[in-house]
Formats: structure tokens, C-alpha cells, sequence
């Protein structure tokens, strides 16, 4: 990425958080002026319409604007709804790039041109993401095989735009009197970011992941083949399912959701507090859910966990207090609290 291209990307960064930071400040100073309380406005339709600003702006650099779109769009707790329910688009209507951009990474990491690899390649990706997207392909063995590529220069491109966030979350806290903390999920993207651009990582987590689950048959890991992988490409078995978040879908399927609900609670119970070790980045779109029909002819839901770029592993004794922390809340113990 040249000078100029960066200039333009740090450009359009800052002109976009002057423009959502400035379009509260006015409201606020017009509603002082005019002897209102500015705490009683309506902000929803201020919220949508700088949501699809920050969306418009995403889509456009991609990029790590687009994994901060989709941490907005996972944190309800955080962020109004508006921003959620905008910006939640971001976890799987990420427009691809085109395949004459992708087949010289593939090719050049693999070492070979695609159809000495492949029996068939799927030029159109069945999934696109902030750093990477997804193409449907067939082994010479017949093997129906998911290859996730890296973007070509989206290293550069996470460096450039994590110096413009981190320089323009830190003008904000200083301007803002009383400043959302932005800055610590920014350091916080600053130190895994890094570690998900290296896709031996992520094959290391994915199989990790694997093993804690390898008695389970409610989940699956797809199996990675390592030979057609490397620090830029992932090359692995076709799962595939209904979104978590799909409801229609799940009930067409006779899935409950509110089962979907109860095994994704056990399934992240058991990789933070029983094992210390956790897939950290649960969106919708790295998560499916298939229906299994036992025996006696009910319908259960069994999982398909993807995108292990994100994984996260626990100091140890973490899981052991944090269920003492629950414990202690559940039974009002204010000192075991604070033991906790």
C-alpha cells in the first residue's frame, strides 16, 4: 500500500469520526442554548443514521474498520441498538474481492497453479470477512474442501488503520468529558490482530479446539488439510449450517431455539471455565447449527464452530474464579465477591 493510498484511508478515517463525534456535540450544544435538557432527546434516529455512516465507511476501506463494525455489531451491552442492528450486517454481507486478486495469493502460497491442486474451484466465495474470504473447491479425491484466502496487502492495511483509530480514540477521550472507553478494545485488537494474520495459528487453535471436543458429538471442528495450508491459506473440510441467529431457518429445521440457546451457553461454559481455552469470536457467522433427529424422533441441535483467528487462552485459575465470582453473586456473599 502506497503513501497516498494510506493518506487517503487516514483521511476518510478521521473526516468520518469528526462527523459522528460533531453530530452529538451540536445536538448538545443546541439543546443548552435552548434552555433543554439534552439527556431527554430522542437519539435513535441520530444513532441509525451515523450507523450506516460507520457501515457505508466499512464496506468501502474494509479492513480492520470492518472487524470494528462487527465487534460493534456484537456488543448490545455497549452500543445502542441502532449501531447493533446496522452494523451486525457486517458479520456476513462483506462484499468479496475479485478472484483475479485472490488466485495470485493462492497460487503463490500453495506453490502451484489451482487446477494442478484442485479438481474444481468455486471462483464466487461462499463467505467474506475483514481479513480474509472463503471459496468452495473439490480435492482430486472428490473431497468437497473450504479454502479461506488473506486479502492481498491487509497486513498493511490493519497497521495503517489501527495507528488512525488508536490516534483518533485518543483525541476523543481527551475532548469528550465523559468518553465511552474505546481505547482498551482497541489495545486489545492491537495485540490478537497480529496473530490472526498468521493462519498457522489459527490451524494450531482450530485443532486445539478440536480435542476439547472430540467426545462431544454436538460439536464439530472442520479438519484441516496441511498440506494445501499455509501462513496465508487455510484449506479445509465443507461444513456447513443455519446461522444461530436465524430463527425462521432453525424452526423450519424443527430446531428449538431455545435449545440452540441452552447448548451454545454449555459449549462456552465448558471452553472458558472447564478448559481455559475459547474460540473469542462468536459472531453469527462462525457459528452453524444442523439438525440431528434422535432415536425416539425429537430433533436436536449439533454445531459446527469456524474461525479460530480469534482464539483466546485463560490465565490458569481463571475459569475456577470466575465460577466463584457467579457462585458468590447467586448467593449475595458480599466478601466472597470481592475474594473472587
Amino acid at each position: 500500500m502506497n503513501s497516498v493510498t494510506r493518506l487517503s484511508r487516514s483521511a476518510r478515517t478521521a473526516v468520518l469520526a469528526a462527523r459522528v463525534y460533531g453530530s452529538y456535540r451540536l445536538l448538545r450544544w443546541a439543546d443548552r442554548l435552548r434552555g433543554r435538557d439534552p439527556s431527554k432527546r430522542d437519539l435513535k434516529p441520530l444513532h441509525e443514521k451515523n450507523a450506516w455512516l460507520v457501515y457505508n465507511n466499512a464496506i468501502a476501506l474494509r479492513g480492520l474498520m470492518i472487524k470494528l463494525a462487527q465487534v460493534i455489531g456484537t456488543r448490545s451491552d455497549v452500543f445502542p441498538r441502532e449501531y447493533v442492528q446496522v452494523l451486525s450486517q457486517c458479520h456476513d454481507a462483506v462484499p468479496s474481492r475479485p478472484w483475479s486478486e485472490m488466485v495470485q495469493v493462492l497460487e503463490a502460497e500453495l506453490g502451484r497453479k489451482v487446477d494442478e491442486l484442485f479438481d474444481g474451484f468455486e471462483q464466487t466465495p461462499v463467505a467474506s470477512a475483514s481479513l480474509a474470504q472463503v471459496h468452495r473447491a473439490r480435492l482430486k479425491s472428490g473431497e468437497s474442501v473450504a479454502v479461506k484466502i488473506q486479502y492481498p496487502d491487509v497486513a498493511d492495511v490493519v497497521r495503517t488503520d489501527l495507528i488512525n483509530v488508536s490516534r483518533l480514540c485518543a483525541v476523543y477521550e481527551r475532548l469528550d468529558p465523559q468518553p465511552m472507553e474505546l481505547m482498551p478494545l482497541v489495545r486489545e485488537m492491537q495485540k490478537h490482530l497480529a496473530l490472526e494474520l498468521d493462519f498457522r495459528r489459527e490451524v494450531e487453535s482450530s485443532e486445539r479446539i478440536a480435542m476439547l471436543f472430540k467426545d462431544d458429538p454436538a460439536v464439530s471442528v472442520p479438519r484441516v488439510h496441511h498440506e494445501l495450508s499455509t501462513t496465508r491459506v487455510i484449506t479445509m473440510e465443507f461444513l456447513s449450517g443455519i446461522k444461530p441467529n436465524d430463527k425462521p431457518s432453525l424452526t423450519a429445521a424443527g430446531i428449538d431455539p431455545q435449545d440452540v440457546v441452552q447448548e451454545l451457553m454449555r459449549i462456552y461454559t465448558t471452553m472458558i471455565l472447564a478448559r481455559g481455552f475459547f474460540q473469542a469470536d462468536p459472531h453469527p457467522g462462525n457459528i452453524f447449527v444442523t439438525a440431528h433427529r434422535t432415536r425416539s424422533g425429537n430433533v436436536i441441535p449439533r454445531f459446527v464452530l469456524l474461525d479460530f483467528g480469534l482464539s483466546k487462552e485463560l490465565p490458569d485459575g481463571f475459569g475456577y474464579g470466575l465460577f466463584n465470582l457467579m457462585f458468590a453473586m447467586m448467593t449475595t456473599n458480599e466478601g466472597a465477591m470481592v475474594r473472587a
